[in-house]
C-alpha cells in the first residue's frame, strides 16, 4: 500500500491539475507505463534552484549558530517506513532545528524541509515545519497545505499542534501562516484527496494547460493529445 500514500508533490499538483491524478492513478494501477522522464529541462533547472535555495535557509540556521540536527538520507533499498523506523523519534531529542524529517502520518508520507523547536506560554515544547520556496511574493496554497500535513504529523508525535508553520520565500522573506487558520480548510481537503487517490475520478478528467505543467512528469504525455487533435 505504500505506493497509494499521498505526498506533498501530488497534492500541489492535483491542486493545479485535476488530470493529474487521473494520470497517476493509472500508473500505481499497471495501466499506464510511468514516464520515461519524471522531468523535463526547465523542471530540473528550478528543482536544482530549490535545492539552492533549501541549502542557503540551512547555511543561515549554521551561520546563527543554531543546534542543527540533519537527519541521515534515505538508503538504497529502503522503504519510506523503514526510513522513517530508523530516523527513530528525532523530535525527542530537543535539537534546536531538524533538517529533511521524514514524516509517515494518516495515509501521507512527505519531507519536512525544516522544524524549529518552539516553546509556548504554557511550557509545552513542539515544532514548527518550516518550507524553503522560491515563489518570490507570497506562499502558494499548495504550499500552506504541505506545512499543514506536517503540523498534524508533529502533533501525533509531540501532542501539541505547532500555532504557526512558515515559508522561506526565494526573497529571502518569510511568510507565517497560523494553522487554525487553514487546518478546517486541509483537513476537508485531505479527504476528498484520500477518496481520489483510492479511486479513480467518477468523472472523466481531460488535460487542460496549467501552472503545472513545466513541472509534471505526465507534460510529454498531455502534450501528445493536444498535438493529436490539433
Amino acid at each position: 500500500m505504500a505506493e497509494r500514500l499521498l505526498t506533498p508533490s501530488k497534492i500541489t499538483a492535483w491542486l493545479d491539475c485535476a488530470h493529474f491524478l487521473t494520470l497517476r492513478h493509472e500508473v500505481d494501477s499497471g495501466v499506464r507505463e510511468p514516464a520515461p522522464n519524471m522531468f523535463g529541462e526547465m523542471a530540473e533547472m528550478l528543482l536544482q534552484k530549490g535545492l539552492d535555495h533549501e541549502q542557503a535557509v540551512l547555511e543561515q540556521y549554521r551561520e546563527a549558530g543554531r543546534d542543527v540536527f540533519v537527519v541521515s538520507d534515505r538508503e538504497k533499498h529502503e522503504s519510506f517506513a523503514q526510513w522513517v523506523a530508523r530516523a527513530g523519534d528525532v523530535l525527542g531529542r530537543g535539537h534546536e532545528v531538524v533538517f529533511q524529517m521524514p514524516f509517515i502520518h494518516d495515509g501521507i508520507r512527505g519531507i519536512a524541509d525544516f522544524l524549529e523547536r518552539v516553546v509556548d506560554k504554557d511550557g509545552n515544547v513542539t515544532y514548527e515545519p518550516v518550507d524553503a520556496k522560491l515563489a518570490r511574493n507570497a506562499a502558494k496554497p499548495g504550499h500552506v497545505l504541505q506545512l499543514c500535513f506536517y503540523a498534524e504529523a508533529i502533533a501525533a508525535q509531540t501532542g501539541h499542534l505547532p500555532e504557526y508553520v512558515h515559508i522561506e520565500l526565494g526573497s529571502g522573506v518569510r511568510d507565517t501562516v497560523r494553522v487554525n487558520d487553514v487546518l478546517a480548510y486541509w483537513r476537508r481537503l485531505r479527504g476528498q484527496l484520500a477518496r481520489l487517490v483510492d479511486e479513480p475520478p467518477a468523472e472523466a478528467t481531460t488535460p487542460e494547460p496549467c501552472d503545472h505543467c513545466g513541472f509534471c512528469e505526465f507534460e510529454l504525455v498531455c502534450d501528445s493529445e493536444w498535438r493529436a487533435a490539433d
